[in-house]
C-alpha cells in the first residue's frame, strides 16, 4: 500500500451452504479488518499505513457464488412461480421502461399495488436495476398474495451518467428534466398502471380504478409525491423512511415549492391544489425514532468518510447552509428552475433548520391542523431506517382495513 493512495477492492459473494471469511493482516500477523458472513454487499473503508498486507479469503466451508475484481456484479434473481412476468416497454403507450407484474395464486380483491423501486445506487447498466426490482417484487409478493391483489413494481433507471436526478425519489429534476426517457415518470408509472389494467382484465382480473401504493426511503419519497401529485388515482398509500411534502405553497417566509410543499403544483398538474383531494388518500406514514437519514460517503483530505446523513448534515451541511443565508434574500424561489443547494437552503429556512424526526412531527402537527385525519403519522421507537417485521404486519393490517372500508 502506498500511504498516499487508495486502493479500490471489489470482492462480492453469496453463499447457498456456509460462508466466508476474509482478514487483512500485515507482515505480523496484526488483523486490521475481518469479516465473515454469508453474503458480501456493503462497503468497508479500511485505513492502512504505507507497507505490505496479507488479504486472506478463506471459502473452505462455502458454496455458492463469489467474485473478486470485478464491478458491477449483478446478481440474477429467478423467479419463485409463473405468477410473475416481465412487460416490455412501449412508448407507444408512453412508458419507456419495462414493468414487474406479480399475480397472487388466489384473487381476493379487486386493487393493484403499486411499489415504485429503490436500487439504492447510480448505474448506467439497466440490469443492475432490473435485478434489484426483481428482489423487491418477490419480497413484497408475500403482501401481495397475504391481500390477495395483483402488485405492479416499475424497473425506472437511475443512472450514473445524469446522477442529478434522484429518480427512485421522483425529486425535481426528473419532473422537469427535458430527457425524453426520464422525464414525468409519475406520468410513465399511471401509463404502466393503464397497461397492467389491460392485461389483468384480458385474464378476467378486474381492479378498481383507484390504486394501493408502498414504498421505504427513496421509494417512499417516490410515492408521498406521487399520492400528493395524483390524488385522485390513490385509494391507500405505505410510506415509510421518506421526506414528506406539506401542503403549505409558503413557510417561515419562504416560497416552497415541489417537492418540499406546492408553491408551483399548478405548474407541474395542471390545476390548482386540493387538499380535499389529498385528504380523501388513506396514508400511513412511519419513521424509525432512531432514523438518522441513511449513510453519507464523501471524500475528505483525499480519504473516503462515512457517516450517518444526520451526521453529515450536522457537521458540513447547516454550517455552510446558515453562511449561504446570510446573502440570501426571502424568499429563494420565484419562478424558473432551482439549484440543489437553493433546494436545501428553502428547506432549511422553511423548517428553522429542523430535519428527520423533528420535520416529521412538524409535518404531522401540519396534517392535523387541517384535520386531514386519513394521514395517520406513527413513530417507531428504538427502530433505524429500516423495515422490521412488526413494521410489515402494521403495513398489511393497514391495508385489510382499507379493503374492509365499504
Amino acid at each position: 500500500m502506498d500511504e498516499a493512495k487508495e486502493l479500490e477492492l471489489n470482492l462480492w459473494w453469496r453463499s447457498l451452504t456456509g460462508s466466508i471469511e476474509i482478514t487483512i493482516t500485515d507482515k505480523k500477523g496484526e488483523i486490521y479488518f475481518s469479516k465473515k458472513a454469508n453474503q458480501m454487499k456493503d462497503e468497508y473503508l479500511v485505513a492502512l499505513r504505507q507497507g505490505r498486507y496479507i488479504l486472506s479469503i478463506n471459502i473452505s466451508n462455502f458454496t455458492g457464488a463469489a467474485a473478486l475484481g470485478y464491478e458491477n456484479i449483478v446478481r440474477i434473481n429467478a423467479f419463485p412461480n409463473e405468477g410473475y412476468s416481465i412487460i416490455p416497454s412501449d412508448p407507444s403507450k408512453s412508458f419507456y421502461w419495462d414493468y414487474l407484474l406479480y399475480i397472487p395464486s388466489k384473487i381476493k380483491e379487486s386493487k393493484l399495488l403499486v411499489v415504485p423501486n429503490n436500487t439504492g445506487k447510480v448505474s448506467d447498466l439497466i440490469d443492475v436495476h432490473k435485478e434489484k426490482a426483481k428482489e423487491l417484487i418477490i419480497y413484497k409478493a408475500t403482501l401481495a398474495e397475504d391481500l390477495g391483489i395483483p402488485l405492479l413494481v416499475p424497473i425506472f433507471p437511475r443512472p450514473e451518467s445524469h446522477n442529478e436526478l434522484y429518480t427512485h425519489a421522483l425529486d425535481r429534476e426528473t419532473i422537469f428534466t427535458n430527457i425524453n426517457e426520464l422525464k414525468r415518470l409519475d406520468l410513465q408509472l399511471i401509463a404502466m398502471i393503464d397497461d397492467a389494467k389491460r392485461i389483468l382484465s384480458e385474464k378476467g382480473i378486474m381492479v378498481d380504478e383507484k390504486i394501493f401504493m408502498s414504498g421505504f426511503s427513496a421509494s417512499g419519497d417516490f410515492v408521498d409525491r406521487f399520492t400528493f401529485l395524483h390524488p385522485e388515482m390513490v385509494k391507500a398509500a405505505v410510506i415509510g423512511g421518506s421526506d414528506n411534502i406539506i401542503p403549505y405553497k409558503n413557510l417561515n417566509g419562504e416560497n416552497i415549492p415541489y417537492p418540499i410543499g406546492i408553491y408551483d403544483y399548478e405548474k407541474i398538474t395542471g390545476r390548482e391544489f386540493d387538499v380535499n383531494l389529498i385528504g380523501d388518500v388513506y396514508r400511513y406514514i412511519f419513521k424509525g425514532a432512531e432514523d438518522e437519514g441513511g449513510w453519507q460517503l464523501w471524500v475528505e483530505n483525499g480519504k473516503k468518510i462515512r457517516c450517518t446523513g444526520k451526521e453529515y448534515y450536522e457537521k458540513f451541511e447547516a454550517p455552510q447552509l446558515i453562511e449561504s443565508l446570510k446573502k440570501r434574500a426571502k424568499p429563494i424561489c420565484v419562478e424558473g428552475n432551482l439549484t440543489d443547494v437553493e433546494q436545501k437552503e428553502i428547506l432549511f429556512r422553511a423548517y428553522d433548520g429542523k430535519i428527520l424526526i423533528d420535520r416529521f412531527l412538524k409535518i404531522k402537527e401540519t396534517f392535523d391542523m387541517l384535520n386531514i385525519d386519513k394521514s395517520e403519522f406513527v413513530l417507531y421507537k428504538g427502530i433505524g431506517h429500516e423495515i422490521t417485521e412488526e413494521i410489515r404486519q402494521d403495513e398489511l393490517e393497514f391495508f385489510r382495513k382499507i379493503l374492509s372500508k365499504p
